[in-house]
């Protein structure tokens, strides 16, 4: 009898402290249908709950967010006048105090719990969001694909070069042995297993992404303006960490919309929003360096197609491309066609680990021949450009590439004196 009362009693508080959190939860959590007036004009009825970032989202207003969300970016900018709460310790390493003062918060930081009122820029209004048709997914290097997708009929993406779009990812398992194809343009005269051998010499194919609930992530644009309806990607497949111990990879999921990108299919939707961005042209006279690697071609395409292909600029124009061996190059010879049309571009690359059957030869000087030059690419931008400037400081540098090289260029120009009005880099294609 004993048992059955203590088991009764037991049940009875278990079923009251169920009740209580119930209770708490109806109370704290949000819930019912709030209103958000956007720019004092347009009023959005939707359910309380989820942040500002995707609920304006679902209502086809697209703030920008490269991170998808993870509040790392700090793309996602707006300002909430009210309704919003006290912006939260995660939001303010981002904000200067007069910022802050002005209500500028994080849209994905911020949740949606009552009646809003958030202020965001005009020019979000004409981000859109399309369903498009894979026209072209293949390889250029071992581990970058070239991925071009194009718009439903009768649309144009407004943009200018140097922007970036948002690929949408859906609930869905990428399993690379059977869902990844990585040969290349069918015109490499290396053939389809040109990729093949180091894919296998790393053991990529064990790999398997799974991703549980839809996101998006930010890609440069490798199109310019001019290339009509298209939308052109280089992207880098993402891998987990490498385990020395194991000598296998670490059991971390792949990069998820990197993954779900090689997987796709001529013929497959995907669906992208765009226009974003602010890594473009500025509009002087001055003399322009790039300097580029890895999927980081993307906007530097994008830039020197258009300035010459549409400007016809005059500006001096020296780009500089670093990879690790011959078979990670591509786009070459669209860059040589541009430096035998116009006189005031140079295009100069560098390899870090060239390959024995490469038969690099080595330029010691910008008027040696040769291939091009060894080593790291900003270091061969200081030997064989900067030392023999006469007024560095004058130069406007635009960079994109792994966040080393990165960081290394950026070192490289504040050594070297360079205004940072000057100095501009996209930390999205690498």
């Amino acid at each position: 009898m004993t048992i059955v009362i203590s088991v009764a009693v037991f049940l009875i508080v278990v079923l009251m402290l169920v009740a209580l959190l119930l209770f708490a939860k109806a109370k704290l959590s949000p819930s019912g249908m709030v209103k958000i007036t956007v720019n004092g004009e347009r009023v959005i009825e939707t359910d309380a709950g989820g942040t500002l970032l995707s609920t304006l989202g679902n209502n086809k207003i697209f703030l920008p967010s490269a991170c998808g969300g993870g509040g790392t970016c700090a793309m996602c900018e707006c300002q909430v006048h009210a309704g919003g709460g006290e912006i939260l310790p995660t939001e303010k390493p981002y904000f200067s105090r007069k910022h802050i003062a002005e209500n500028y918060r994080l849209g994905c930081q911020v949740k949606v719990k009552q009646d809003m009122e958030v202020e965001i820029p005009a020019e979000i209004f004409g981000i859109k969001k399309w369903d498009c048709e894979v026209i072209s997914n293949y390889n250029v290097a071992t581990f970058i694909k070239a991925f071009t997708v194009k718009l439903p009929e009768g649309e144009n993406l407004d943009f200018q070069a140097g922007g970036y779009i948002q690929v949408d990812v859906p609930e869905l398992t990428v399993d690379f042995k059977n869902d990844i194809n990585i040969e290349p343009d069918p015109s490499d005269p290396l053939g389809p297993d040109k990729f093949k051998s180091e894919w296998d010499r790393f053991g990529l194919w064990s790999l398997k992404m799974v991703n549980t609930e839809p996101c998006f992530r930010a890609y440069s644009m490798a199109n310019h303006p001019a290339e009509g309806n298209i939308v052109m990607l280089t992207i880098r497949i993402a891998t987990p960490p490498w385990d020395r111990e194991k000598n296998d990879w670490m059991d971390v999921n792949p990069g998820i919309c990197s993954s779900f990108v090689f997987s796709r299919k001529v013929g497959d939707i995907v669906t992208i929003s765009g226009p974003y961005g602010e890594f473009f042209i500025k509009e002087t006279e001055a003399e322009m360096i790039y300097i580029g690697g890895g999927a980081g071609m993307a906007p530097m395409r994008s830039h020197l197609f258009h300035l010459f292909h549409t400007l016809k600029t005059g500006r001096k124009v020296t780009y500089w491309y670093g990879g690790r061996s011959r078979k990670e190059l591509f786009y070459e010879e669209d860059f040589r066609q541009i430096e035998r049309e116009f006189p005031n571009f140079k295009f100069h690359i560098v390899l870090s680990e060239p390959e024995e059957s490469d038969n690099w030869k080595e330029k010691k000087s910008l008027d040696d021949e040769g291939d091009g030059f060894l080593g790291f690419v900003h270091n061969a931008v200081i030997e064989h450009q900067l030392k023999a400037h006469d007024a560095p400081e004058d130069i406007e540098f635009y960079f994109c590439g792994p966040p080393m090289m990165n960081q290394a260029v950026i070192k490289m120009t504040d050594d070297w004196g360079i205004p940072p009005e000057n100095v501009a880099f996209d930390d999205f294609g690498g």
